[in-house]
């Protein structure tokens, strides 16, 4: 229970300056810290990963409703449904509570005496809200009935326990159901009189749709849908591949105790239990002035993707709030999930709602005059992997942009490919086509890789396009092109030719006779969050046209591979023949594709745009990217990756290496242990999570922790070490090293025949140590002096092709360790 507010007397005043206690660090947040080198993800290096599988079995009970259409308008989603069950009971117990939660509101009814009417606060940001009705006093012996009049909702779970409220977190055995939702329920959208009583005959009521268990479909999972559901006694809400691990505070701020003390603040940070050394909460007098409940701040020192955990070492429940935050002042000030209560058993423990964070302000509401705690810690959920792909350099910030790209992409890697675990923790394909490139080059994943690209394209027949945004479509196909010049995979890609095919055909609906994009699906356009590129405009109809041919050469591609050469070659004539359109009409006689850094990029990555138009693209466009102007082009990490891949390609690397230093590096310099959502260096400093603007919004709703960021990461494989896979599974690749103004860089990347490593230094010349595995047939385009037609190969000159204007030589390198060095140079 919430304390009671009091006018706060001068005596009560005198108590508070005395008594409240301040960290040591002072009165202030300290600013952020960064792990060091290769610590910055937690899990890295687990070698024997809790896979929630091991320990939690999933419950019993199911979401069900009634049978409806597939899509339905507002007033049928928000119009009652009525549901009835029977059940017996041997013997009546001691308390017997009612769990049910899904509807925003509901009116519960046990042998026909209304229990209790129960509604959520319409102002609450989790969603669904749990609720507790105590159904004792109306059960009987024998055969029973409960009733349900539910509303504003798709699901209903219903779960009667014989014990006492408070389970939470605790292990769903601990009382066995008297009653739990399923399919032997009856769902109707239409009462009748009398429908709430025991005796009412209910034999024509159709049965309910279950949709099974709670927690057997990874759909469950996604969007934040379930964020309520860490009240519901045993719940866990997790897939069975994903892993858990427990890690304390590193820091403890803003330590305020009110009318109260604490001791042993420490014991916050401490990895070990230590009954001799617990953190306890002395509460102060009661009914203080809710302002001066006990109060402080856990900082885990980086980004996190999980919940809070409280273990009471008290013999009285507890409750305590948590809000957290991805930045403090979120926590402090606007909490994405707003402020959430705990209640926890005596000596129990309870898992908060989950999502991302770093931050959680902990509030001690109620409980003994003495809460005692064995920990407050995070539990960190993780997808296993394997860090394989590797990146180093002399340039610190760089490693630390890359490390943090991947780390960003792994906290993304939930219950399949999210675009971010606060926010939207679902499945997007222009997410997944830039952080599933980092997972291709780094982990080397096919599970949650192959699993989101399928639940993303759906079954056949389509019905709409890859999450209702054309554009996204296409991406399915440039991401499943990457996977497979990464895995190998052919049986995967075969699994999905009739997808291929039928996308492919489906997006041709989209232009006309002419060739130009008309939206014939009408679907929403989205390109960037930047004025003009989301929604019905010719800035995103030009680019979505722009992306559509990247993905008819994707596609094509991948059904060469397949062997479907007839298919191949029509979807190349499509990639033609819009090529043709779009020059004709969109490239501008002042020498662009328009003036937006997104349209010309694409336009080149896609091959619309011809190598004899990259200059003025250059000139006129792109090289702008990064320029201090009084009104930049807002454009969001996520399109970023599209415009460095745009650089690489028109040969301005070094250009692209300052702008990810400036750009990415510039949230590394405000404090960024995960890429955000958005990002412009122009926006302020003072509270940088507030000024970020993405998703038509600003504020503290913005992702500190987004997938579609990560650019910067596969590109330093690509771009500077020089790995580009060309055939399927590394049958062949193409190593360009390019140290720019680097000294030295090495790393590599996973192939399914081994790792190949690069290993490039600047000493008199460039000189790459390569070790490639049996099976990788390597190519490496090597920079020379103007002239040179040969390059040294383990110390003896070999001849190779011309390449770039004569700027680089083209080598077969065997399998195994080579060194490769311009003629002349010392090995």
């Amino acid at each position: 229970m919430m304390r009671r507010l009091a006018p706060l007397s001068l005596s009560c005043l005198a108590a508070v300056l005395m008594l409240a206690t301040i960290s040591a660090a002072g009165q202030d947040a300290p600013a952020p810290t960064r792990p060091p080198d290769g610590q910055l993800d937690p899990t890295k290096n687990i070698q024997h990963p809790v896979l929630f599988s091991s320990f939690h079995q999933p419950l019993p009970e199911q979401y069900v409703w009634t049978h409806d259409p597939a899509h339905q308008n507002d007033a049928e989603q928000n119009a009652p449904r009525y549901f009835r069950a029977h059940f017996q009971v041997d013997t009546v117990p001691p308390v017997a509570i009612l769990y049910l939660a899904g509807p925003q509101s509901a009116d519960v009814f046990v042998n026909g005496s209304e229990a209790r009417r129960v509604a959520s606060d319409p102002l609450s940001r989790i969603e669904p809200k749990v609720f507790w009705v105590d159904v004792t006093r109306l059960l009987q012996t024998g055969d029973n009935v409960v009733a349900i009049e539910a509303d504003h909702g798709d699901r209903l779970v219903a779960k009667l326990l014989p014990a006492p409220p408070g389970m939470i977190g605790q292990p769903s055995g601990m009382a066995q159901p008297l009653l739990i939702t399923n399919a032997d329920w009856k769902g109707t959208k239409s009462n009748a009189s009398g429908w709430q009583s025991a005796s009412f005959d209910d034999s024509s009521w159709p049965a309910v749709d279950a949709m099974g268990g709670i927690e057997s479909n990874i759909d469950f999972f996604q969007w934040n849908q379930d964020a309520g559901m860490y009240m519901w006694p045993g719940y866990q809400g997790e897939s069975p591949f994903l892993a858990h691990t427990f890690l304390p505070a590193e820091k403890v701020s803003d330590v305020y105790a009110g009318l109260g003390s604490f001791e042993n603040v420490d014991a916050l940070t401490s990895a070990q239990e230590d009954a001799a050394h617990e953190f306890i909460v002395h509460q102060g007098p009661d009914h203080a002035p809710n302002e001066y409940i006990p109060t402080l701040t856990l900082d885990f020192g980086r980004e996190v993707a999980g919940r809070v955990q409280v273990q009471s070492d008290s013999d009285q429940p507890m409750t305590v709030s948590i809000a957290y935050g991805e930045s403090i002042e979120e926590a402090h000030s606007e909490p994405y999930l707003g402020v959430d209560l705990l209640h926890v058993t005596p000596h129990g423990s309870g898992l908060g709602p989950k999502s991302a964070f770093r931050y959680a302000q902990i509030r001690f509401l109620s409980g003994a005059p003495e809460l005692k705690f064995k920990a407050i810690r995070v539990e960190d959920i993780y997808y296993p992997v394997h860090y394989q792909g590797s990146f180093a350099s002399s340039d610190q910030l760089l490693n630390e942009i890359w490390e943090t790209g991947v780390y960003t992409t792994h906290l993304c890697m939930q219950n399949d490919i999210w675009d971010a675990p606060k926010r939207d923790r679902g499945r997007w394909m222009g997410d997944t086509d830039i952080s599933g490139r980092v997972s291709d080059a780094v982990f080397a994943d096919r599970f949650l890789v192959e699993d989101t690209l399928t639940r993303l394209i759906g079954p056949l027949p389509l019905h709409d396009a890859v999450n209702g945004i054309p554009g996204y479509s296409s991406y399915w196909f440039t991401e499943l092109a990457d996977f497979y010049k990464h895995e190998g995979d052919k049986d995967y890609i075969a699994s999905v030719h009739d997808r291929i095919l039928a996308l492919l055909q489906f997006m041709d609906l989209d232009f006309d006779a002419e060739n130009h994009f008309i939206n014939h699906t009408h679907e929403w356009l989205y390109v960037d969050w930047s004025l003009g590129l989301n929604g019905i405009s010719p800035e995103t109809r030009e680019a979505t046209t722009l992306e559509y041919v990247r993905a008819y050469h994707a596609g094509a591609w991948l059904l060469r591979q397949l062997g479907d050469t007839q298919n191949a070659e029509h979807w190349e004539q499509r990639a033609d023949a819009v090529t043709k359109t779009t020059q004709t009409r969109d490239w501008t006689a002042g020498g662009s594709f328009g003036p937006r850094w997104q349209t010309n990029a694409m336009a080149v990555i896609s091959g619309v745009a011809q190598p004899d138009q990259y200059a003025d693209i250059w000139q006129n466009v792109l090289s702008h990217v990064g320029a201090k102007t009084w009104r930049p082009d807002v454009i969001t990490p996520y399109y970023g990756a599209y415009v460095l891949d745009a650089m690489a390609e028109m040969d301005h690397r070094q250009a692209a290496l300052d702008w990810i230093r400036e750009y990415w590096g510039g949230m590394i310099h405000e404090g960024a242990t995960s890429f955000w959502e958005a990002y412009d260096p122009a926006w302020p400093k003072d509270d940088p999570h507030v000024d970020l603007q993405a998703d038509d919004t600003a504020g503290y709703r913005i992702s500190l922790a987004h997938g579609w960021s990560t650019g910067p990461t596969y590109w330093l494989m690509e771009q500077v070490l020089g790995i580009q896979p060309t055939g399927p599974g590394f049958a062949t690749v193409t190593i360009r090293p390019d140290l720019l103004d680097l000294q030295w860089a090495k790393g590599g990347e996973p192939t399914p025949h081994g790792l190949l490593t690069v290993d490039l230094t600047n000493q008199h010349g460039l000189t790459a140590t390569l070790d490639i595995p049996e099976g990788v047939a390597a190519t490496v385009l090597f920079p020379v002096k103007a002239g040179s037609e040969s390059v040294m190969v383990n110390g003896k000159p070999q001849r190779g092709r011309s390449m770039e204007s004569g700027q680089r030589i083209a080598v077969e390198v065997p399998a195994g360790r080579s060194v490769v060095s311009e003629a002349g140079n010392r090995q």
